[in-house]
């Protein structure tokens, strides 16, 4: 279906009890095309991924104001304070879902510490896979089968905003040799004591410290890299899950799909069949 058969769709769903809990989900997506179009908010239970077809969008959040037009996406906390509305002359089309949870508060942090909130970037590339996205919801997929696509459109907004591309300059240079040190050592089962050696402190103090700059704890970070590793050989190469198992320090493979489940809400063998 093309984009004229989705104009000004609207998908209102409350996720299942397990999908909540499990997933990413979302309970919310549209083409918005109103003049009048305006949110104001102090806080709302969810995220936002939105691309804009045509017209102007303004948003204004942490005390900057953006005005955005064709081809660009972005990713707003809806947690914080927000504002955004369309433009009164030229008017709004706007391609939108709201989104939350399955690590997703980790993501958020991550870029809000790295000062990269409001997420925003041109890419009009995106406008198939937001339009994809309204097919899936009309169709009364599986929950399973949404929290997939809506992940992968996702992570095609951040790979461009990675804290490794946007590291904020503050950060102590021993924490962000520690991170550095996680991102290349993906093939290994790293402790806390290795990493806390790497930035030269004890480990409760780097605990706190780490936590404190990156918005997660070392070893939740550590399990990023190799979650964003496992989707690179999943997708990139006929690698088994075994091996790539094996490749990321996981004894068990078991352990790595059930970790790699808790991380994503779906099964590495589903994440390679969407994106593979």
């Amino acid at each position: 279906m093309g984009l004229l058969g989705h104009y000004r769709y609207t998908y209102f769903k409350t996720p299942s009890p397990w999908a909540e809990k499990c997933l990413l989900v979302s309970d919310a997506m549209g083409y918005t095309a109103e003049p009048d179009f305006r949110i104001d908010r102090k806080s709302f239970y969810n995220y936002l991924a939105f691309y804009v077809h045509r017209g102007t969008f303004h948003v204004e959040q942490y005390g900057t104001s953006h005005a955005l037009h064709q081809g660009d996406v972005g990713i707003l906390n809806l947690m914080d304070s927000h504002v955004y509305y369309s433009d009164s002359k030229d008017v709004l089309h706007l391609l939108w879902f709201h989104f939350r949870g399955a690590g997703t508060e980790h993501l958020i942090e991550s870029l809000k510490q790295n000062d990269a909130l409001p997420c925003l970037l041109h890419m009009p590339e995106l406008e198939q896979n937001f339009l994809e996205a309204f097919s899936l919801s009309r169709s009364h997929c599986m929950e399973s089968e949404l929290a997939g696509h809506l992940y992968g459109v996702l992570m095609k907004i951040l790979v461009k905003t990675s804290p490794n591309t946007r590291e904020n300059p503050n950060i102590p240079p021993q924490l962000q040799q520690a991170a550095r040190f996680m991102a290349e050592q993906t093939h290994t089962s790293l402790t806390l004591e290795q990493l806390s050696a790497q930035a030269g402190m004890g480990k409760y103090h780097f605990s706190h410290m780490f936590k404190k700059w990156y918005g997660i704890s070392p070893m939740q970070y550590s399990i990023s890299k190799k979650m964003e590793r496992a989707c690179s050989l999943l997708v990139e190469s006929s690698l088994s899950i075994d091996e790539i198992a094996e490749r990321l320090g996981y004894l068990e493979t078991g352990y790595f799909r059930k970790t790699f489940k808790n991380y994503f809400g779906i099964t590495p063998s589903t994440y390679r069949r969407y994106y593979g």
